[in-house]
């Protein structure tokens, strides 16, 4: 299997540049081995982007999706997409005429098939491009590759009963309160439409610093914007309670714990706030992946990413919603995602290979949370490091009162060197793990997240404490003195 390959061969030396990780024709990232070519990336150097022929799907266009839409495009002076359903293809229209309302814009179905193509001016390019990496609604590279061969979409109803039960059994929800998305980032987007409709002349609001496209979705498709409280700290939360009693919020966002920073939210006093208040709260669980914490009790909805943990190939994207049957907005965005929802969207191919992947989603889950328990302790004590980020160090006592009893700290952490600005390139070109922007896979995997998700905003970032400097690791099942000896043969 691939995944075994990399998890004894990583991809990290210079030679791996851009090659898929992992070596399928579906691979969800691509290979970054040097600092430098992260920088290169992020500049969009010939000599860099030459190499890479794939990425993360919502950031690339994956060679099977321009192949299909060079297929189905039919004039050589417009720019296409294609979504899996029309409603999908509509809101991107619905967003670039908001930009620009004169523009030329069509949506057409595809022969054959559910798929619809959008065509708009070059000029739109940009947009478009943003609303595909914002939304997560953009096909999947199994449907591109099913539309060249004219294959029809394959039933995975079955496989996909399967899955919601198995999110089911996890998180303690019922399976017909749980939604599937053909991403996370779809999953939160579809969230983000439901509790808009509470009010929709309000902000949303995020709280901590996140995801980076979880803030840019909520800054860039609402007119009110959103507010953005970046430390989640209790300054934080008495100016969210300051503004609250000043204006209304349509929602708020955060994660537990946060990606990169691992920090814990204190998710007992949102609730109270939104209790008091009267706004829904989304939780973004993916890093704790239903089996460490139970944070629904917290949440009107929670959101995962599947592509992460729960499938732990990198070789799929899927995305949850779990609706929270106690919040006191069940009916009303039960009632909202219905209108939303549309299990079509999901790819069948995409639904049929994310069940087999995540059939020990369990038992390694539970490998990851020892691994990294292992390594974080390691680079604790490391005294060439100065902070790491990890819940059992950071915020714990926070942590503790949603971990589940059988729970882990979960399988992803960070840190950042002493003297970061001297050593951490030399450190991380030197490290034998794969290189690469994803996380949750049974092989490990590391990037310096901040340096590529806010490249251009590197200041801001560290504003809320995110080092430029910070080297994130996804802990894979590997061994744990395997790892550690891979670090202490990078370390200074």
């Amino acid at each position: 299997m691939p995944q075994e390959t990399l998890r004894k061969t990583p991809l990290c030396r210079a030679e791996d540049l851009g090659k898929p990780i992992p070596n399928t024709p579906h691979a969800v990232a691509m290979c970054l081995p040097r600092w430098q070519d992260v920088i290169g990336y992020e500049e969009k150097n010939p000599k860099t982007m030459e190499k890479l022929h794939l990425g993360y799907p919502r950031f690339f266009y994956h060679p099977l999706v321009e192949a299909a839409v060079h297929k189905f495009s039919k004039r050589s002076d417009e720019c296409a997409q294609l979504y899996t359903t029309r409603d999908a293809a509509e809101r991107c229209a619905a967003y670039l005429w908001v930009n620009d309302p004169s523009a030329e814009i069509s949506i057409r179905k595809t022969d054959g098939s559910a798929v619809h193509l959008i065509a708009f001016p070059k000029k739109l390019a940009a947009l478009a491009k943003a609303y595909w990496q914002h939304a997560g609604e953009g096909i999947s590279s199994r449907c591109a590759e099913a539309l060249l061969n004219g294959i029809p979409a394959p039933d995975a109803d079955a496989e996909a009963e399967i899955i919601k039960k198995r999110i089911a059994e996890f998180s303690g929800a019922k399976a017909e309160d749980i939604y599937l998305f053909p991403s996370g980032m779809a999953a939160i987007h579809a969230a983000y439409i439901a509790v808009r409709k509470n009010r929709l002349d309000a902000p949303t609001a995020q709280f901590a610093f996140p995801y980076g496209d979880t803030l840019k979705l909520q800054e860039k498709f609402n007119p009110h914007r959103a507010l953005f409280y970046n430390r989640g700290d209790a300054a934080d939360l008495e100016q969210l309670e300051k503004d609250l009693s000043e204006s209304s919020i349509s929602g708020l966002f955060c994660e537990f714990p946060s990606n990169p920073l691992l920090t814990c939210v204190d998710l007992g006093k949102l609730r109270e706030l939104a209790d008091q208040f009267r706004f829904p709260v989304i939780i973004d669980e993916t890093l704790g992946a239903c089996i460490n914490q139970n944070t629904l009790p917290a949440s009107d909805i929670s959101a995962i990413s599947l592509t992460k943990f729960f499938s732990g190939t990198s070789d799929v994207m899927g995305g949850a919603l779990i609706l929270n049957e106690d919040s006191d907005f069940y009916q009303t965005l039960r009632r909202e995602l219905r209108t939303i929802y549309e299990p079509e969207a999901f790819y069948g191919a995409d639904v049929i290979q994310l069940e087999k992947d995540s059939r020990d989603f369990r038992e390694r889950v539970e490998k990851t949370n020892r691994n990294a328990q292992a390594l974080s302790e390691y680079l604790h004590r490391h005294p060439a490091v100065d902070s790491v980020f990890y819940p059992s160090l950071t915020d714990r006592e926070t942590y503790d009162q949603f971990r589940r009893p059988d729970g882990g700290y979960g399988g992803l952490l960070s840190f950042v060197l002493k003297e970061p600005e001297k050593y951490t390139e030399a450190v991380y070109d030197r490290l034998e793990i794969t290189k690469g922007p994803n996380l949750g896979t049974s092989f490990s995997l590391c990037c310096p997240f901040v340096l590529i998700a806010h490249y251009d905003e590197l200041e801001w970032a560290e504003k809320a404490g995110a080092s430029r400097w910070l080297i994130r690791i996804s802990i894979g099942i590997e061994e744990p003195e395997d790892l550690i000896a891979r670090l202490e043969r990078a370390l200074p």
